[in-house]
């Protein structure tokens, strides 16, 4: 009997412990309108301290207003991407890499012979990234170990940042 509570006791504590991992993400879109009803001088803020939330910004949106914390510190997007060297266009995506890759994990498609991510010509600087925001590219590029705590995606791919 008591091996039967030991048992039943374990296999909870098993099914809490998995159910934990599956953690919720926080998607925050961010429009240019939102962005731009900030008072004057006041930046909308972003906090990329904790895991959990993933902001969205719209394509047409003024990085210049927007404040970015780190655990290093903190900086406008716009500093944070000329960082990168990248240039961004369209619809963008920023949060902690293992967010972005938790996100982006049932996106994965099965590749018909495209080029894999390499980090050995992938990674240079402060930057990992990959062309294939969509698929096996940014998912191995985010296991590679290469990657710094912050990720970014948008049409044309995702990078990584190591600050």
């Amino acid at each position: 009997m008591k091996r039967i509570l030991f048992a039943i006791a374990l296999l909870g504590v098993c099914l809490n412990s998995t159910t934990a991992q599956k953690k919720k993400l926080k998607q925050v879109e961010v429009t240019a309108q939102t962005i731009a009803s900030q008072p004057s001088g006041k930046a909308y803020a972003i906090d990329l301290t904790r895991a959990g939330t993933i902001y969205t910004f719209a394509a047409d949106s003024n990085y210049s207003r927007v404040r970015v914390r780190t655990s290093k510190g903190e900086m406008t997007m716009t500093e944070l991407l000329a960082k990168t060297g990248k240039t961004v266009t369209g619809k963008l995506s920023i949060g902690m890499t293992s967010d972005l890759r938790a996100q982006r994990i049932g996106l994965t498609r099965v590749r018909g012979g495209g080029v894999r991510f390499n980090p050995d010509t992938d990674c240079g600087g402060l930057v990992c990234a990959c062309n294939d925001p969509d698929g096996q590219d940014c998912i191995d590029m985010f296991d590679s170990g290469k990657c710094g705590v912050i990720a970014v995606c948008y049409p044309d791919g995702c990078f990584c940042i190591r600050l």
